[in-house]
């Protein structure tokens, strides 16, 4: 009789059998929660519970973990508490110090590390310097959610909609406000011009990664009424411009954000919209050869 739990063939990610199937899902509704402290200030950061699970699918310990986007730094506090190397860039000096200060605070309270083994930092600068860095081949995981598009703005009336019994409504005091005024900063950038320069990133980003090495990207898709665009497929379009920067486009998560969110009567009584209650993580694969 087959045991589920046997690893006679060692997984890439260090996972069982049983680990990996449970994993598998591609609706997630169980990786929301409270905001920890260094997020407060941020105001657009994903949980650390979805970048503890993101990094156990697609590194295993002692692995190099990259985020280009770091914000506040929940991906490089969560690399250190797994055991994995992290590297953050952040062109925000207030977001950068901000996680300077978190990742210094979790090695000063985690007693069990793997000093020499791994290493962490976080740099204050743009992204587009990141082969600065980092090796070539060097990285196993990058996961990161860019400030795209000026789409922060379009959330701040969102972030207030949280729904009445969700966890997180007492426990978020979050503020979203634009991150900067510089003209480098992605997130003042037209849609068009953005995915331009997130190209050219993700070309950077593709050879740094290791052959088999992953690439993951939380995003929204949104909606422009505004300029009477009922919707943009963001998500795919991120999809396809990585595939044009040489990555395999791996796989799609909903990441199902319902319970999060209160239902808002949207273009009542002329035009049906849905809610967009939902992010999308786009998973890249560098090739093999």
């Amino acid at each position: 009789m087959n045991n589920p739990d046997s690893k006679e063939e060692k997984s890439f990610n260090g996972l069982s059998p049983k680990e990996w199937a449970l994993l598998s899902k591609n609706v997630w509704n169980d990786v929301s929660s409270p905001r920890e402290a260094f997020h407060l200030e941020h105001g657009a950061t994903y949980p650390i519970a979805l970048a503890d699970r993101i990094i156990k699918m697609y590194s295993k310990a002692g692995d190099l973990v990259l985020d280009p986007f770091v914000g506040v730094g929940t991906t490089v506090v969560s690399a250190y508490r797994q055991k994995r190397s992290g590297i953050g860039i952040e062109l925000n000096e207030r977001f950068h110090e901000i996680a300077s200060e978190a990742l210094n605070k979790e090695k000063a309270n985690l007693f069990e590390n793997v000093k020499g083994k791994v290493f962490h930092k976080i740099h204050c600068d743009d992204c587009r310097n990141l082969r600065k860095y980092l090796k070539d081949n060097s990285v196993q995981l990058t996961f990161t959610s860019p400030p795209y598009a000026n789409f922060i703005q379009k959330s701040v009336k969102d972030r207030k909609n949280t729904h009445k019994t969700s966890l997180i409504k007492y426990s978020n005091n979050s503020t979203v406000k634009q991150y900067s005024e510089k003209v480098e900063d992605f997130g003042n950038l037209d849609y068009h011009v953005f995915l331009k320069e997130i190209k050219l990133i993700l070309a950077d980003n593709l050879r740094v990664t290791k052959k088999g090495g992953y690439s993951v990207w939380v995003v929204k898709d949104y909606r422009d009424t505004k300029n009477k665009i009922p919707y943009i497929d963001f998500h795919s379009d991120l999809a396809n411009t990585g595939k044009d920067a040489g990555w395999l486009y791996q796989d799609l998560i909903v990441w199902d954000q319902n319970s999060q969110r209160r239902l808002v009567l949207l273009g009542y009584p002329s035009v049906f919209y849905t809610n967009q209650n939902c992010s999308f993580i786009v998973v890249f694969r560098k090739p093999l050869l």
